[in-house]
């Protein structure tokens, strides 16, 4: 599935945290690692008097220390029998490392979502967020609310597959099967629908037609969709994927899905898989908002997989599912 596992690093341990991930990944996949660092001689805030600062002596200093740096992550893990590379970038991080990124679609990119800043050091937490939205590799993010250095070990009992409904939600099924087998892991299917109250919330704003249905009538219907969709989920991932650990599939109704996904990643150690967006409709959520909610509030590490240009909701059924990712009325995840 993955040509490669890429791990960028700044130098910090929380960059680092990355590593193990990485590691087990790659080898149980027997892929390759490639380590990559985007070096430079002053902080972003600097950048605009870079001309007059930054002189080649500086600049070929900060190369040699992110070449040593990577250079003894790199023979650790050649020592471990992984075949392992390692890439310096001179320029702004973000910028350098997209433009690099972006020629390895194919890669894992596995990285922290904040690091230690400084000279020739960048925050990564804002350096991951624009990897993550300019690349269109699935992007592997480890966050840590513990300031706490990287172990050499990781256990993951749960793959957590988020689902909508929709094609677009089911994309991250081959990457949790792959993932999941990597780390001997199960896997749980989560599908989140609405209340009674949310669709007489949709069907008062409606505009009048013929349609009979009543609130009860599409609780009942989408209850029945959702089940079904998750029985061919896992029938998916054992028939198309070759998934053969445990698939469990779980169904709930009234509650905020991004809470959801939150409450079950942090009972167990967990590895939540989920893509971007989701169609829209009454019956979706939008999975980009719920993502990035987990995202923010969750410390299980997230696997994000980005369908590129693909429409977004509009109309009626962009407010409907956009009340629907926000909790069925129910107060919902605010943003740190």
């Amino acid at each position: 599935m993955y040509s490669n596992v890429i791990v960028p690093l700044d130098g910090s341990e929380f960059s680092e945290m990355a590593l193990p991930y990485a590691r087990v990944i790659a080898e149980r996949l027997a892929i390759p690692i490639e380590l990559v660092e985007a070096f430079d001689a002053f902080p972003q805030a600097a950048h605009r008097q870079r001309q007059a600062l930054a002189t080649e002596r500086m600049l070929a200093e900060a190369e040699r220390q992110s070449r040593n740096y990577l250079a003894q992550i790199q023979e650790g893990l050649r020592s471990g029998g992984l075949a392992a590379a390692a890439t310096t970038l001179p320029g702004q991080p973000a910028r350098a490392l997209v433009d690099w990124l972006v020629r390895e679609p194919e890669a894992l990119v596995a990285m922290s979502t904040h690091g230690r800043s400084g000279i020739a050091r960048w925050a990564l937490g804002s350096v991951a967020d624009k990897v993550l939205h300019s690349i269109p590799n699935p992007v592997l993010l480890i966050r840590s609310a513990a300031e706490t250095a990287p172990t050499d070990r990781v256990e993951m009992k749960t793959v957590l597959v988020p689902l909508d409904g929709s094609e677009l939600s089911e994309q991250s099924l081959p990457h949790a099967a792959a993932v999941a087998t990597a780390l001997g892991a199960r896997i749980t299917l989560l599908r989140a629908t609405g209340t009674a109250d949310f669709y007489r919330r949709y069907l008062n704003q409606a505009p009048e037609s013929g349609d009979l249905l009543t609130a009860d009538d599409l609780v009942q219907a989408d209850s029945d969709e959702a089940r079904a969709s998750l029985r061919d989920a896992s029938r998916r991932l054992a028939q198309e994927f070759g998934f053969a650990n445990e698939v469990a599939a779980r169904h709930i109704q009234g509650q905020n899905p991004a809470e959801a996904i939150v409450e079950m990643a942090g009972a167990e150690p967990t590895l939540v898989v989920m893509t971007t967006h989701g169609r829209s409709g009454i019956n979706r959520m939008v999975l980009g908002s719920v993502t990035d909610r987990v995202l923010r509030h969750s410390t299980a590490p997230l696997l994000v997989v980005r369908k590129w240009d693909e429409p977004g909701p509009i109309g009626m059924e962009a407010r409907a599912s956009e009340e629907f990712s926000a909790g069925f009325g129910n107060p919902a995840v605010q943003p740190a």
